[in-house]
């Protein structure tokens, strides 16, 4: 390791997190991971690139090296990780954000997270989310905290984004609650043994059709490359499923503040799920309808596809800004085979995130080199100052994070 670790590029270790109802192969497949021992037969559902618990390497030079691999979590037991590879070699961000706040992290991002990276990036594969809201800024006290985030749709996908113009609101919040009944009576039968739970789940499909929840909210269609803005909080969301025309459902590089779900996700609608024990998940329905935003303004899901704007665009490197607020960044630059240092390689008051979606490229800044392949990623801390994007052969897309 160099002995000024502020001026290393590093290799960012993701936590990939097993979703045995909803994730895939997909993650796997696109980091070169799928014929992994540790990740065999496992269904991943998201893979952390960047929180403030994430691990670092700086002892190798290529995401392509063999003993690089990333650490296993769990959704059902979130204390568990396995890491099958030595522990010694991880460096921990906290660590050393800790030794250096400056250095690692940037003025920018200290005045706003403190000596945090302040952001959550999770690239994930999802199908059938629930029903859900983030509460706005100015709510964000006692229980529930505060949580901007964005997508960037990797895959064409489905979504439900707001309710309906003029949307019943008393008849929507009745259908929540009676639902929620109706579902924690069958979960208490499967659990007296009353009834399996294959005979529970025909019950609840059949409440759905029924009563069809997706009649208050707008369900969209997302394109591959389309960035949605949910930063303002208060609004309606939810990952949607179509196996015939999505079989990978929705697969989406997400930035948000670096908040777990328990503090910052209210739940009104679990798509009438049960978990594999024949428990739900825990609904938040009363203060759903408390929070949510009931604006037609808010609830247009226009408002928040955000077309990209180009920032730079010369014969071999393009630049967009996809996601401008005023707690994360995001940029998409895409280069043909070229060496590139200028504006968009500058780091003023925050650490980079790059995220390679395709292709190989060379990072290198004057003390440290890495070598970055499909979907990986890496953390360039704000003293390195400016780095380098080489693309040695073909043609690479990076996903650039940052803090304004």
């Amino acid at each position: 390791m160099l002995k000024n670790e502020s001026q290393n590029i590093f290799l960012v270790v993701p936590k990939l997190i097993e979703q045995s109802t909803w994730g895939g192969e997909y993650i796997l497949s696109s980091k070169n991971w799928s014929d992994r021992n540790c990740f065999r037969d496992i269904r991943i559902g998201q893979s952390y690139e960047l929180f403030s618990g994430s691990k670092l390497r700086s002892d190798i030079n290529s995401s392509e090296d063999r003993t690089f691999t990333g650490e296993l979590g769990y959704a059902m037991e979130p204390d568990k990780i396995m890491y099958e590879g030595d522990s010694s070699k991880l460096v921990s961000l906290e660590k050393i954000s800790h030794k250096d706040p400056k250095g690692i992290l940037g003025e920018k991002v200290l005045e706003i997270y403190g000596e945090k990276p302040g952001v959550l990036i999770k690239y994930t594969q999802a199908t059938g989310n629930s029903f859900q809201i983030h509460v706005k800024e100015k709510d964000s006290k006692g229980k529930w905290h505060f949580k901007p985030e964005g997508f960037f749709y990797l895959e064409k996908g489905l979504l439900t984004l707001g309710t309906k113009k003029n949307c019943d609101w008393k008849e929507y919040e009745q259908l929540m609650i009676l639902l929620e009944e109706k579902m924690r009576q069958l979960s208490e039968r499967i659990l007296r043994g009353e009834i399996k739970k294959e005979e529970a789940e025909l019950f609840a499909s059949n409440l759905i059709k029924e009563h069809d929840p997706w009649k208050f909210v707008n369900v969209i269609k997302t394109k591959k490359n389309e960035a949605v803005d949910l930063s303002e909080g208060g609004l309606h969301h939810s990952w949607e499923e179509d196996s015939d025309k999505y079989p990978v459902g929705n697969v989406v590089y997400e930035i948000c503040y670096d908040v777990m779900d328990p503090i910052s996700v209210l739940r009104c609608f679990d798509k009438c799920k049960f978990k594999p024990d024949g428990t739900l998940r825990k609904l938040d329905v009363k203060e759903y309808f408390k929070y949510v935003d009931r604006s037609e303004t808010i609830n247009d899901p226009t408002r928040h596809i955000i077309k990209p704007e180009s920032i730079l665009s010369d014969n071999s490197v393009t630049a967009e800004s996809l996601l401008r607020t005023k707690y994360y960044n995001l940029d998409r630059l895409m280069l043909e085979k070229t060496e590139y240092e200028g504006k968009v390689t500058e780091l003023k008051g925050s650490y980079h995130h790059l995220f390679l979606r395709s292709g190989r490229v060379i990072i290198k800044s004057t003390q440290s080199e890495l070598e970055l392949t499909s979907g990986h990623s890496c953390f360039i801390p704000n003293a390195v100052e400016s780095y380098k994007i080489i693309v040695p052969t073909g043609k690479a897309e990076i996903l650039k994070t940052f803090v304004s």
